[in-house]
């Protein structure tokens, strides 16, 4: 069987619960969904996920348990804060004004997530014109479980060079490859910029290192 390595990019299955209460919080297939009473948004669609491994795209934790990993096999384990969406930073929850929230259309409600100067924040608290808002992770501080299962590791450079794309921000309807060679249609690209064009090139490099040349059109 194939052993995933760092950079692959895989398709893969799993299930995370926070585990000091098994609750769900994430995952990808739709009968533990509805087992656990989970409805995803309208339309919404199961699948395993594409990520590619060892790149930072998944948590520290998962990269490392899924290195060496047979595709095909299960595997279950629970990772610490650190390795997971990291330790509680006092720093992060912050005093604000009831006002300047209002200001830009927000009423804070415990519990309840707003979005501040481009950052999410929870309500902690709301008390006499004054608001807690904590701004690290939802499960910072937590330990958590994964079950997980790699499905397939996608060897097509196409679909690799394209998942590489729709990470970085663009539409990979447009593009082309032939023995290697990689050409992307990119409708602002007068607009991009010479020096971003390259910076975009050398990142799908470092992602599909099979790649031999880009050309952008």
């Amino acid at each position: 069987m194939v052993k995933i390595k760092k950079g692959d990019l895989i398709e893969l299955d799993f299930v995370g619960r926070i585990k000091e209460t098994g609750e769900v919080f994430d995952l990808t297939i739709e009968s533990i969904a509805k087992k656990e009473n989970l409805k995803g948004p309208k339309d919404f669609k199961y699948e395993p996920m594409k990520a590619f491994v060892g790149t930072g795209q998944l948590l520290k934790g998962i990269d490392k348990n899924l290195i060496g990993l047979e595709v095909g096999n299960e595997k279950e384990f629970d990772l610490k804060p650190e390795e997971a969406f990291g330790k509680r930073n006092p720093k992060l929850i912050q005093l604000v004004s009831a006002n300047k929230l209002k200001k830009h259309n927000l009423n804070p409600i415990v519990g309840m997530q707003l979005n501040v100067d481009g950052r999410v924040a929870v309500v902690r608290s709301v008390t006499s014109g004054r608001v807690i808002l904590d701004f690290n992770h939802p499960f910072s501080g937590k330990e958590v479980h994964y079950w997980l299962k790699p499905v397939k590791v996608i060897s097509d450079i196409k679909e690799k060079v394209g998942k590489a794309m729709e990470l970085i921000g663009f539409n990979a309807d447009n593009l082309t490859v032939k023995e290697g060679k990689v050409n992307l249609k990119l409708a602002n690209k007068d607009k991009l910029g010479d020096k971003f064009l390259e910076l975009l090139k050398k990142q799908i490099k470092s992602m599909v290192p099979e790649v031999k040349s880009i050309s952008i059109s």
